[in-house]
């Protein structure tokens, strides 16, 4: 579903989770920046309606559907996106799935699938990707990660593949030692978006510093910044963007 034809100098991002909240700021963000962007997302029509939002940009862009914690599937993207789109440049992993149950309610099934494309999905296209990402005049990896994956957060699986994501996201720096690619995630705090559970807004904005929990637009500004060549001397990190509600408090 190209919406630009490929062409130009721009970097290109694959941008995953593209149909939610947070992937669809982020993928303005970087159109406006000049960033071509290749929107993934297992929802078609909410990826689509992503693309038509970038069609203002004069950048490269396309939408995908896929799933990323299939093997074959991102052999599929990977063959997709380089026949309509081109190389890819940066590898922005934001899609996930955030089961809101315990040791009690989460049974193996959930267990598993949160894994797999939580920790799985973005492991896969980085690999996939990684000859690409090398090849870029700059490479970057960013992952999503969350503060359920440094806090301790009452959402088992979810708070689990966080943590594996942010520990992956320093591991990675090994397989691009010495090149130009660098590799970082992005923990957001309670973020404005369709999966907030508002009930709870009111309690999280009291438990935050800054008086008022983060916009996905905030966080996208992050994403932004890491995808620039500007950022190159940040590796290997994860970057907090919650208000400081973790820094010296906590949700839970």
């Amino acid at each position: 579903m190209p919406e630009h034809p490929a062409g130009g100098s721009s970097p290109l991002a694959l941008l995953t989770g593209a149909g939610g909240g947070l992937g669809a700021a982020i993928a303005r963000r970087l159109a406006a920046s000049g960033t071509g962007v290749a929107c993934v997302d297992v929802d078609g029509h909410a990826v689509e309606a992503t693309v038509a939002s970038l069609s203002g940009y004069g950048v490269p862009c396309a939408g995908f559907v896929a799933d990323i914690s299939n093997p074959n599937g991102v052999d599929e993207l990977h063959r997709a996106v380089g026949d309509t789109l081109g190389p890819v440049s940066h590898v922005l992993n934001v899609a996930g799935i955030l089961h809101r149950g315990g040791l009690g309610n989460t049974d193996f099934d959930m267990w598993k699938r949160v894994l797999d494309v939580n920790v799985t999905g973005p492991f896969l296209l980085v690999q996939a990707f990684a000859d690409q990402l090398r090849a870029a005049p700059y490479g970057r990896v960013i992952n999503c990660a969350s503060i359920g994956g440094t806090t301790g957060y009452p959402f088992t699986a979810y708070a689990a593949s966080k943590a594996a994501l942010s520990n992956m996201t320093g591991s990675l720096l090994f397989d691009f030692w010495g090149s130009d690619v660098t590799v970082n995630a992005v923990a957001p705090g309670a973020m404005r978006t369709p999966m907030l559970d508002a009930s709870a807004e009111s309690a999280m904005i009291g438990k935050t510093p800054s008086g008022k929990i983060v916009t996905a637009d905030d966080v996208a500004a992050v994403f932004e910044f890491l995808a620039s060549a500007a950022s190159s001397g940040i590796n290997g990190v994860t970057i907090t963007v919650d208000g400081g509600a973790t820094a010296q408090f906590s949700y839970t």
